[in-house]
This record gives structure tokens, sequence and C-alpha cells, in this order.
């Protein structure tokens, strides 16, 4: 809890002003060590919350206040996650690119289920299934962390929703993603990064633009019958 105390003070300072922040003044700012404060503004690089202007000044993205309300907008209050994954009694994440990075997608809510806590069944979580942050079979989903676009359900699922002539990639996942496209879902059969073994489906805003993607844990993920019915059940979520 220190640790993420200290990242979002920096982060709250980052976003005081439109401008650029060096590493001292944002140390002095705060109260932090330099080297704290640096080790912290690079997690922001290499997760497009923050841009290295220079060697040693940093400013804030605006990413992620667009990024809230946008997810908000366009795929609904969290309560809609929760209902979701109470209903399949299990993990789902939602996953929204973060705007100008250049196809950066991070996990923006995760949600376990009603019966699930830690990937094993049994009491709902004290305070309800919504959480910052989920856990399933030992790995935990942090909201903030980038998806895999390329090995992910969730990274798959957003880019099979993007223009064909946008998307580059090996000659087998452009086939991956045709099949996605005729399918309207992607899943990985064996986990990836954090991200248990999942199935996942695109996300369009009322524009017809992709918004992101929503996926669910896959408990017997070569149960076609299972596939079927978390689909069916994270369609009408979106």
């Amino acid at each position: 809890m220190q640790s993420l105390s200290r990242a979002l003070t920096v982060l709250a300072e980052l976003n005081r002003e439109d401008r650029a922040y060096g590493v001292t003044e944002l140390a002095v700012t705060v109260g932090l060590h330099k080297s704290t404060v640096h080790r912290i503004l690079a997690t922001f690089c290499a997760h497009g919350l923050a841009d290295r202007v220079d060697d040693h000044r940093y400013t804030a993205r605006d990413g992620l206040a667009a990024l809230r309300l946008t997810t908000q907008r366009r795929v609904g209050p969290e309560h809609t996650l929760t209902d979701l994954g109470d209903r399949l009694g299990r993990l789902v994440v939602l996953a929204k690119p973060l705007p100008k990075t250049g196809g950066t997608v991070l996990q923006v809510a995760a949600v376990a289920g009603a019966g699930t806590h830690g990937g094993v069944r049994g009491a709902r979580p004290q305070g309800g299934a919504s959480s910052t942050s989920a856990s399933s079979g030992g790995l935990r989903v942090q909201p903030g962390h980038a998806v895999s676009l390329h090995r992910s359900a969730l990274g798959r699922a957003y880019l099979s929703a993007l223009p064909a002539d946008q998307v580059t990639g090996t000659p087998d996942l452009l086939d991956t993603l045709q099949r996605i496209r005729v399918s309207g879902f992607a899943h990985n059969s064996r986990p990836v990064a954090s991200l248990p073994r999942m199935v996942a489906v695109p996300v369009r805003g009322p524009d017809g633009s992709c918004a992101g993607a929503l996926g669910a844990e896959l408990v017997q993920p070569g149960s076609v019958d299972e596939v079927r019915r978390v689909v069916s059940v994270l369609r009408s979520g979106v």
C-alpha cells in the first residue's frame, strides 16, 4: 500500500499542470528520494501514463482521465462487470486502449464473481465481488497492466475489431484474427503473462469503433459448451 500511495502522489503531481517535470523537482515536491521517483516515472512510461520528453523531464499523458470517462460511457459502470462476474461465477476483465499510445491496451477493471476467491469456489469476499484487482489460480490481474496484444484473448479480441488494414503481424496472427472476426470471440487455452486462460469478445462504442475487449476466465478450456455459454454472457454485457 505504501508503494501505491507513493505512485499515486507522484501521478497527481505530474497531472497538476500541463508541462514537463524534472525528477529532482518532483522528488522535492512530493518528499521522496530521487531514485524512488525515477522508478515510479519509469513504470508510468512503461504503462503509457507518462512520456519522457528528454533525459531528465517527464510529462503526463491525458489518457488516464479519458480512459475512465470513455470506459464508463461506452462499456457501462462497474456494476455491469460485477453482474457478469456473478452470472458466470468467475473472473471477468475489461481491457481498453489508452489514447495516444499507438496501440497500448490496459486492463482497466477486474471483477471476481460471487463464488470465486483466488480461483477457489467459496464465499464472496467481504465488501462485494468487485475489486481493483482480482486473482485466479495464483495469477493476479492488476488494472493498469498492459495486455499482450498478439498472445492474449483480450488482445486478439481487440485487434480483431480494428480495420484489417490497420493491423500488422505474422501470417499466423492475421489468419487467427480473421477467424476471430468470423466467430466473434477469441480464446487462449493457456495462461498469458498475468492473465488466466480466457475467452474474450470485442467491445464497440456507439459509433461502431473498437472500444476495447471484455474477457472471462475459462475453467474448462476444452469444453465447447462452456465457451459458448461464457461468450453468450459476455456479449450480453457489451
